[in-house]
């Protein structure tokens, strides 16, 4: 408990990003995800608090990942290096975690999104339905992976669908693939080449998932 006279913390609070992220990793209704019913555990950063979101708050939702054995961490939001962020992402990967993060979209002209960034971390961009790279796709230190991120439907906090766009969504999709096949080496083989012949800088290693596309009604 808080001390006496100190405001309680920050709720979780319901979130339309939130929602439409955990529908394209594990949802089974209308908006059918990339690990359909499978287990998904979530840490909200923000909740009501406008200071959410920051470097503490995410390094201890990975933290609390790790420490659960949580084998596939998405994480949809980026922001600038932060050494106690690179320290415990270093920390999780060598417990065997996987984190899929998304290069952000501020467009390819700025600065390099982090913790996509970081050394070991699944860097993911969206397309469209037309498998072209978003116009607004930031980068990151490399790139890994594309999967569908616009041009598609997610679930409502009123349990309805929403059309989303943006790199937050391919990140599920990634993730929920990573977590239902068990290994980096069934994603490269299952990916689509886009592109240019092999990996390049505007789709990484090729598209995941493209096929998980709920369209929009």
């Amino acid at each position: 408990a808080p001390p006496e006279g100190a405001a309680p913390p920050p709720a979780p609070a319901p979130s339309a990003h939130r929602t439409a992220v955990a529908s394209l990793a594990v949802g089974t209704g209308p908006v059918e995800g990339a690990a359909p019913g499978a287990d998904l555990l979530v840490a909200d950063v923000y909740g009501r608090d406008p200071r959410g979101g920051n470097a503490l708050a995410l390094s201890k939702a990975l933290a609390f990942m790790a420490a659960r054995d949580v084998p596939v961490v998405g994480v949809s939001l980026v922001g600038p290096a932060n050494p106690l962020v690179a320290r415990i992402v270093e920390k999780v990967l060598a417990r065997g975690t996987r984190i899929v993060a998304a290069v952000g979209n501020d467009g390819p002209a700025a600065p390099p999104a982090f913790p996509a960034s970081y050394k070991g971390v699944i860097a993911v961009t969206g397309v469209d339905a037309k498998d072209r790279a978003l116009i607004e796709a930031g980068r990151a230190l490399h790139l890994d992976y594309a999967a569908p991120g616009a041009d598609m439907a997610a679930a409502d906090v009123s349990g309805g669908v929403q059309e989303v766009r943006g790199t937050s969504y391919a990140v599920p999709l990634v993730a929920g693939r990573l977590a239902e096949t068990g290994s980096i080496g069934a994603l490269d083989e299952a990916a689509k080449d886009l592109g240019r012949k092999g990996p390049d800088k505007n789709y990484g290693r090729g598209l995941v998932c493209g096929e998980c596309r709920t369209p929009v009604p």
